[in-house]
This record gives C-alpha cells, structure tokens and sequence, in this order.
C-alpha cells in the first residue's frame, strides 16, 4: 500500500477535517521507529558492501545501523564468513596488535566495526545488518516492505495515536487493541519474544 493510501486510511478512520496530512504522517513515522525499536524484523535487513584499506582497522558503520546479522568477505566467488568477537576481550587484546593479513574476525565497538587482522591490502567485505527505516513521506509509492505487508499495523497504531490526539480515550483504546492485535501477529510470524504491549505517550493538545 501506498504512504498516500496509508495516509487517506488513517483520515477516514478519525473522520476529521483537522487530521492533516502531515499531522498523520508524523504518527506513522511515530509508530515505524516504534515498530523498529521492539525488534529486529525481516523488513529491516539490508546489505552494504565496503572496500578495506590497507593498514586500516576500523570502519565506521552506516547511519541506519541497529543491529549486525553477519559480515563476510568476498573473493571471486567463495564467501569467507568473519568471526564476531563480543565483549571486552576484543578490544583489550587486538586493537592495538599490528598483525596483517587477511581480516577473518571482526566486532563491533563506538560506532564502528574493527578487524582483525588489520586488513594488508584490498578486500570486499559484505555487512548483513538490520537498519532502521528511512522516514516515510506523503508519496504515491510503496517505501519499505513495512508498508506493503503490514500495512494495517502502521494504519492501526497511526489511527490510535490519532485519537489519543484529539483526546478520545475510548477510540484510542478501540485502536490500540486493533495495532497490538496486528503486532502479535507480525511478532508469532517472525519468531520474536512475546511482546508488553505499548500505551501511547504523546503531548496533550492544547486547543
């Protein structure tokens, strides 16, 4: 579904003149960074590819970065799968070797994942994370695999926030139980924890 069509759902839902496009876009973008920050979803995998330097360590993540899922390196056509390193032993022990060679672990550490060893030349490393999605806006596409396969739980949660807006508490609870409905179902399909589902936390309007 489109953001337009997201939207114009949204507006006919709350039934108001006063429901502005954008008043409903910001609820969307709302419910979308809610949405990203309770879990780690399939709609939110990418990939990005980088260049290493030689005698470089450490490379700064992407912007949109949440979480990694794994980091290969590239050659011809083989896949050479790194070796993630957590907690603080990584960071006492390698970073500050001076070992070179083909990078075969890595971790992630103040915004940037550092390898080991520290790469001697040239090599194409792949990075498989989860990113945060990227603002909608009030367009005639289908922006994120959000919307096009659970259209109704951004429809939902935007249209329950709506409410609570334009202080409706009993429609704002008919909502919200239609957005957490929506979720348990996204959460049972991709596997995740239960969920403690979300009570709306929004400025009150001042008319």
């Amino acid at each position: 579904m489109t953001v337009s069509e997201i939207i114009a759902r949204v507006q006919a839902n709350l039934n108001r003149a006063d429901a502005t496009d954008d008043l409903v876009l910001s609820w969307l973008n709302n419910r979308q960074k809610q949405i990203c920050n309770i879990d780690n979803f399939s709609f939110m995998e990418k990939t990005t590819t980088v260049s290493t330097i030689s005698g470089q360590q450490n490379y700064t993540l992407p912007t949109d970065y949440k979480d990694e899922l794994h980091m290969w390196l590239v050659s011809g056509t083989t896949k050479y799968y790194l070796i993630k390193w957590v907690g603080s032993e990584a960071e006492r022990s390698y970073t500050q070797t001076d070992k070179t060679g083909k990078p075969t672990n890595y971790w992630v550490w103040d915004n940037a994942y550092w390898l080991y060893p520290i790469p001697d030349g040239v090599y194409t490393l792949k990075l498989k994370y989860y990113a945060y999605l990227d603002d909608l806006t009030n367009a005639n596409t289908e922006q994120n695999d959000l919307c096009k396969f659970w259209a109704n739980l951004l429809i939902n949660g935007a249209t329950a926030d709506g409410f609570h807006y334009f202080h409706q508490p009993d429609k704002t609870a008919e909502w919200t139980t239609k957005y957490n409905d929506e979720l348990t179902i996204l959460m049972r399909r991709e596997g995740k924890k239960r969920y403690t589902f979300y009570t709306p936390r929004l400025k009150v309007r001042i008319k």
